[in-house]
């Protein structure tokens, strides 16, 4: 019996995690060989956990290391918003101080302070769900620009849920983004007058001279660049509008039908000049008309037909159309130039963005995120897809009549 008691008091240390008290031989009577492998077993559990606590205690480090050198600030909080872990970089986000910060107080799931930031982090959480950029007063008197990201886990060992919380600083970003629009909304607005004096003067030339064929070719080429130069201009122009809300738009019928004629009517003498077909087909199911903004959305189709003129190749073809739904309309402008990459369709709606590989650069890159911007102004959809064999479709969906939910 003594030998049994024995065991099972060393059993009880095991459960208790005291692995270096050795079972008392001198209770084992016979048993004592027992007894010693209990104690070699003992010894090698002891030794095996250690190293798993040595190896651990890295890991942690070698993860706290790298959590800290973060660019990124992280914080972690449970459901109730209690903070449980935050990161050096969230430190000034959050009104905490190298003083505030307990030897091993930020130990990953562990809480900190929780009265104390739940409201900081919850007013982060909000602003995020607002679905805008984040403006946080720092200690020092300044304001910084933060995108976020969140996210919910759940910790496997104890099947807590929590928050996952990262801001990234982008008010560098934001602020060339900000001189970067400035620049261009000056110069647009610089080169508007002397451009239409030029454009002038220019039909007045061409009215008062007589011209040969060669030189009237040469006057050509000056009033194409003079036309290049007012559509970028006129970009400029409207993305600041935009930008700025002080582009209402001004809802009355549109008839598709018209509108794809004056369009091809347009672009013909520059498809014929880039060797290009280019054809309007509205489908049967057009609507008669359609209430939007018609200087914009003459706009938005002008943009598109340019934009697939120029990266199409002599011998291709253009194909602008319209068709109809219960709800909405949709003027699709087809190409068969070399397409878009499937990793660059959504990016190609972005502010000053153009593709590398579409042969030489030419414009701001703004054509596309003005159709964009003047799609989502009449709660529409716009999206890019391949086309028919190759090239490019970009389609524009758009509510049959303003003050309607976005089309389906």
């Amino acid at each position: 019996a003594a030998p049994l008691r024995e065991l099972e008091r060393g059993l009880e240390r095991w459960t208790r995690g005291d692995l270096s008290t050795p079972l008392d031989e001198s209770h084992m009577g016979g048993w004592r060989r027992l007894a010693r492998q209990f104690s070699r077993a003992q010894t090698d559990l002891q030794r095996s956990l250690e190293d798993a606590q040595a190896e651990l205690a890295i890991e942690r480090v070698r993860l706290q290391t790298l959590i800290e050198k973060l660019p990124d600030a992280l914080i972690i909080t449970n459901l109730r918003g209690d903070v449980t872990f935050f990161s050096a970089a969230a430190m000034p986000l959050i009104g905490v101080g190298p003083q505030d910060v307990q030897p091993g107080g930020r130990a990953l799931f562990s809480p900190i302070d929780p009265e104390r930031w739940r409201m900081e982090v919850q007013a982060l959480l909000r602003r995020h769900s607002a679905g805008k950029a984040v403006e946080i007063p720092l200690a020092d008197g300044s304001v910084a620009i933060y995108s976020t990201t969140v996210t919910m886990f759940r910790d496997a060992s104890s099947g807590d849920f929590g928050v996952l919380l990262m801001l990234r600083n982008v008010t560098a970003e934001r602020r060339l983004e900000a001189l970067k629009e400035e620049f261009f909304q000056s110069a647009a607005h610089d080169l508007r007058a002397p451009l239409f004096a030029i454009q002038g003067y220019l039909r007045l030339l061409r009215k008062s001279l007589v011209l040969d064929e060669k030189q009237a070719s040469w006057f050509d080429a000056v009033e194409r660049s003079g036309e290049k130069l007012t559509h970028l201009v006129k970009d400029a122009l409207d993305e600041a509008r935009i930008e700025n809300g002080h582009l209402k738009i001004a809802p009355s019928p549109v008839d598709p039908r018209a509108l794809l004629r004056r369009t091809v009517q347009l672009f013909a003498p520059l498809a014929d000049e880039r060797g290009v077909a280019l054809e309007g087909a509205p489908e049967a199911s057009a609507p008669a008309s359609f209430l939007a903004d018609e200087r914009l959305i003459e706009r938005l189709l002008h943009n598109l037909v340019s934009n697939a003129l120029k990266f199409t190749p002599p011998g291709g073809h253009v194909l602008v159309a319209a068709s109809g739904g219960p709800d909405c309309v949709e003027l699709k402008v087809s190409d068969t130039g070399p397409g878009i990459p499937e990793s660059l369709r959504s990016a190609i709606f972005e502010k000053f963005r153009q593709l590398e590989t579409s042969g030489p650069r030419s414009g701001f890159g703004l054509g596309l995120s003005i159709c964009a911007r003047i799609v989502k102004l009449h709660g529409g959809l716009i999206w890019v897809e391949p086309g028919a064999g190759c090239g490019s479709r970009f389609i524009a969906r758009l509510p049959l009549s303003q003050g309607r939910k976005e089309p389906s």
